[in-house]
C-alpha cells in the first residue's frame, strides 16, 4: 500500500538518508524516530515537503497524484492535534461524519472507543489521553486504506493503551495499512508489527536475534558467573557495580545495552545475550528480543490484543515491558500459571 524507494531529504534538524520501506495492506509497521525525523517523514509522505530524491507510492500510484485524488483514503493522527474546542465530543464526531460524508455510524465508533460516556463534554475540557482517542475515532470514520499514527501510546494510561492497540489490530484485520511512528523504542516494540529505527544513518530493522544454544563452555562460564553478584555499568568515567536484585530490567536499543535501576538508566558494557546468561540464575527472563526483566519485579501480565502483551513492573514508574507472544508460554511455565 505504501512504498518508499531510496528516499532522501536533508533539512536543518533531520536527515532522511536513502530509506526504503514497504507497508502492505493489512500490515503494521512501527518506527522509532525522534520528533524532527518523524515530522519530516510524515510531511514527505503527505506531499507537504518536496522530496530531495527517491520515490513514494501509495497503492502503486505516485504519492502526490494519490493524495490529490484520494486524500480521504488516508487517515493521519499527529502527536499534537487541533480541535474545535467549543464542540462537545458527540458534536465533533457528528460534524466530521457529515463533512466527509461517512457511511460509518459515528455512535458505534464512540462506543468502541469509550467516548459515549463523555459525549456531552466539551473538547476543551478533555485530557491529552481523551483527545488522542478522539483523534483516532475521527480517523476511523474515513475507513482509511492507509493510517499514519504519530506517537499512538505516548503518555497513555493502561486503559487508553488497550483501546488504541486493539483498534489498530482491528484496522489491520480489515485490510488497512498502518504506519506507526513513536519517539520511544519501547513503545514501538509494544505497538508491534515490523519494527524499525529511523535516524541519520537510515532506516534499520530491529534485529530479531536468535537464541543461542548454551554450549558446554558457556555452561562453565555460567557456573562461574553464579558466584559473581555485581553487574557493571558506566556513567561518565565511573564504573558502577549493581547487585542483580537492584535491577528492574535490562534493554538493548540500537545495539547498546542499559540497566534500569530505580527509574534511572545506566549504560552497560555487556550485550543483552551476555546479560541474559549472567542474570538468569537471579530470576531474570528474556521476555523480548530487546528486554530482560527481573521477574521478582513483575506485578501484572497484560494482554492488549491476541498478539500484544506486556509486563507491568512494581517500580515507581510502573514500567510496561513488551512480552513477545512466543515467550508467553515459557513465562507461564516458569511462573506456574
Amino acid at each position: 500500500m505504501l512504498k518508499i524507494k531510496n528516499l532522501y531529504k536533508k533539512q536543518a534538524n533531520s536527515f532522511i538518508n536513502h530509506i526504503n520501506l514497504m507497508v502492505e495492506k493489512g500490515s503494521l509497521v512501527s518506527i522509532e524516530a525522534d520528533r524532527e525525523f518523524s515530522n519530516t517523514l510524515i510531511d514527505l509522505i503527505l506531499d507537504k515537503e518536496v522530496i530531495g530524491s527517491g520515490e513514494i507510492y501509495i497503492d502503486q500510484i505516485k504519492h502526490s497524484d494519490y493524495i490529490h485524488k484520494n486524500k480521504g483514503n488516508i487517515g493521519v493522527i499527529f502527536r499534537d492535534e487541533g480541535f474545535y474546542d467549543r464542540f462537545t465530543v458527540e458534536e465533533y464526531m457528528r460534524y466530521y461524519t457529515e463533512i466527509i460524508d461517512s457511511k460509518v455510524n459515528y455512535r458505534e465508533i464512540m462506543l468502541k472507543f469509550s467516548l459515549l460516556e463523555i459525549a456531552d463534554k466539551r473538547i476543551k475540557t478533555l485530557s491529552y489521553t481523551k483527545r488522542k482517542i478522539l483523534s483516532f475515532a475521527r480517523e476511523i470514520l474515513k475507513e482509511p486504506e492507509l493510517l499514519i499514527f504519530q506517537d499512538p501510546i505516548f503518555d497513555m494510561d493502561k486503559n487508553a493503551t488497550g483501546i488504541i492497540l486493539k483498534n489498530i489490530e482491528e484496522l489491520c484485520n480489515k485490510g488497512t495499512a498502518v504506519l506507526s511512528i513513536s519517539a520511544s523504542f519501547k513503545e514501538a516494540m509494544l505497538i508491534g508489527g515490523k519494527v524499525y529505527v529511523l535516524d541519520e544513518n537510515g532506516l534499520i530493522e530491529a534485529e530479531d536475534k536468535k537464541e543461542e544454544a548454551v554450549t558446554s563452555e558457556s555452561k562453565e562460564k555460567l557456573e562461574f558467573m553464579h558466584k559473581i553478584e555485581k553487574i557493571p555499568a558506566k556513567i561518565e568515567e565511573r564504573i558502577l557495580l549493581f547487585d542483580p536484585f537492584e535491577i528492574d530490567y535490562a534493554e538493548s536499543e540500537s545495539g547498546v545495552s542499559s540497566l534500569n535501576v530505580r527509574g534511572e538508566k545506566f549504560q552497560c558494557m555487556m550485550s543483552l545475550t551476555e546479560l541474559e546468561e549472567r542474570l538468569r540464575c537471579f530470576g531474570f527472563f528474556r521476555c523480548h528480543r530487546s528486554y530482560i526483566v527481573n521477574l521478582q519485579k513483575v506485578k501484572e501480565v497484560v494482554t492488549w490484543t491476541r498478539n500484544s502483551y506486556s509486563l507491568i513492573l512494581g517500580d515507581v514508574e510502573k514500567s510496561s515491558i513488551p512480552l513477545s507472544k512466543g515467550k508467553l508460554t515459557e513465562l507461564k511455565e516458569i511462573l506456574k500459571i
